[in-house]
């Protein structure tokens, strides 16, 4: 059986505001390190927008704090280890590897793209598996999410390619 069976609405927003997190750090640095401006700018937008995401879980949190299944969030943890940056974003071996490589620009966009793929299927699935109304209703709300932060990264990464 799937731990993601039993996610209630609250651990899925919990859960997911571990990610977004995660993620205003790995953009973060990304736009530290990024050796363009336009490149900069992308990734300075990522960070912020994974502000904006997180102020819109912790927004939804009392809707479904009467939902949850776990008493205190330290009984809670194990499961929200699974969202540590490695599991969703690449690992900072890969991110130097991209770095100095060829065409670091669109490699470090691609990067970005596969992270937020990446959890969006994660969430896709949860949502066909959960088995509470809310645990469907947040996790299908955070796919579309995810969904259209990987869409803006790819427009995005297609002006790139359109402007050389």
């Amino acid at each position: 059986m799937n731990a993601v069976d039993h996610f209630s609405g609250f651990e899925v927003i919990r859960a997911a505001m571990e990610v977004e997190k995660n993620g205003h750090r790995f953009y973060s640095v990304m736009a530290m390190k990024a050796r363009s401006e336009l490149i900069r700018e992308i990734f300075t937008w990522l960070a912020q927008d994974e502000v904006a995401h997180l102020r819109t879980l912790e927004e939804l949190v009392p809707k479904y704090r009467d939902s949850a299944f776990w008493d205190d969030e330290d009984a809670f943890l194990p499961y929200l280890q699974r969202f540590r940056d490695k599991e969703i974003f690449p690992s900072a071996e890969r991110l130097e590897e991209v770095l100095a490589g060829d065409d670091p620009d669109l490699k470090t966009l691609d990067l970005a793209i596969e992270a937020e793929e990446r959890f969006a299927d994660f969430f896709r699935h949860a949502a066909s598996r959960a088995r509470s109304p809310e645990g469907k209703e947040a996790f299908s709300w955070l796919t579309a999410e995810e969904e259209r932060h990987a869409a803006a990264i790819r427009e995005r990464r297609q002006k790139l390619l359109a402007a050389r």
